[in-house]
């Protein structure tokens, strides 16, 4: 099997970043955290960016980071969910957003996403998501 698949998970809440650290860390994946989109486009234009990101698209300076996305041509395609307590129809324009789920639904949900979300974009034998 492959390297785990990287995720990255920003979200202005330190306790929602610590839960969402530890329920994904137990499902075999690597994750990294941000709390705005200043950190998310460091991590994103790093030697070894994230294969998938959680974000919630309150965390402050998202303006910048959906700024500067046009600087990301020719870079490998980062697939994006979109994890907010009261998701709006913008939300989905974001760039790199493949799917939206409110936070009201548990965090199981949410992992089976990620899941689904890796397959479609990671095919089998690229990365790992499980040990």
């Amino acid at each position: 099997m492959g390297e785990p698949c990287k995720i990255l998970v920003a979200d202005r809440n330190r306790h929602v970043r610590d839960l969402l650290r530890r329920e994904l860390q137990e499902e075999g994946y690597s994750v990294q955290v941000a709390r705005d989109g200043h950190e998310v486009w460091l991590m994103l234009n790093s030697a070894s960016p994230p294969d998938l990101v959680i974000l919630d698209p309150d965390i402050p300076y998202l303006e910048d980071l959906t700024k500067q996305a046009e600087s990301r041509k020719g870079k490998p395609f980062v697939p994006l969910i979109i994890f907010s307590f009261l998701p709006e129809e913008e939300d989905r324009t974001i760039p790199g957003a493949v799917a939206v789920l409110e936070k009201k639904e548990d965090t199981q949900r949410l992992k089976d996403l990620v899941a689904e979300v890796i397959r479609q974009y990671y095919p089998a034998g690229k990365k790992a998501s499980h040990p």
